[in-house]
């Protein structure tokens, strides 16, 4: 990667970019597609917001990342020990990465990282201060566990979620400090 990556909500007048965003594996055409059809019109209808990584020199999309606001119920498998009676609510704040895609070409480039730690950033200098917000969550495709357990998020440890195909994980944004 040489120059610079910028981190940007995506807009309306980079359509034409986001249509050299490739993934040629069969199981990601559907994050191919969201990008290039659909990120914009979920952002109008306020479902989620989408960020791309690109290089400040170029246009073309690298990366992106989609978040929504959410609620996490974690079914006595995760206790929140800083605040007597928390545990007595089924669901828990969060916001979750809807999804998170890296061009082909940028694999294992860092990007990934990148946007993760943006919207660890959102939340806790965005969402924190104005609205109660705990975790960040996601379904993780089998392949995509471990990078997400490097960056500190952890399996819901129950054995539906275990079993499931992707399963859930969570970041405690309180244990970030």
């Amino acid at each position: 990667m040489s120059g610079a990556i910028i981190v940007k909500t995506l807009e309306a007048s980079e359509t034409d970019q986001v249509s050299r965003f490739r993934l040629s594996d069969a199981e990601n055409k559907p994050l191919v597609r969201f990008i290039r059809r659909d990120a914009l019109k979920s952002a109008k209808a306020n479902l989620t917001q989408t960020y791309v990584a690109k290089l400040q020199s170029d246009s073309k999309v690298l990366a992106y990342i989609s978040v929504m606001c959410a609620e996490v119920a974690f079914e006595q498998s995760y206790s929140i020990t800083d605040k007597v009676g928390a545990d007595r609510y089924e669901y828990q704040p969060a916001i979750r990465i809807a999804r998170l895609a890296v061009d082909e070409a940028m694999q294992k480039s860092g990007l990934g990282r990148v946007l993760v730690r943006f919207v660890i950033g959102i939340a806790q200098r965005s969402i924190q201060p104005l609205v109660g917000c705990r975790f960040v969550i996601l379904d993780a495709k089998a392949g995509s566990v471990a990078f997400y357990e490097r960056m500190g998020f952890r399996l819901l440890d129950t054995d539906a979620n275990r079993n499931k195909e992707t399963p859930l994980m969570f970041l405690d944004l309180q244990e970030l400090g």
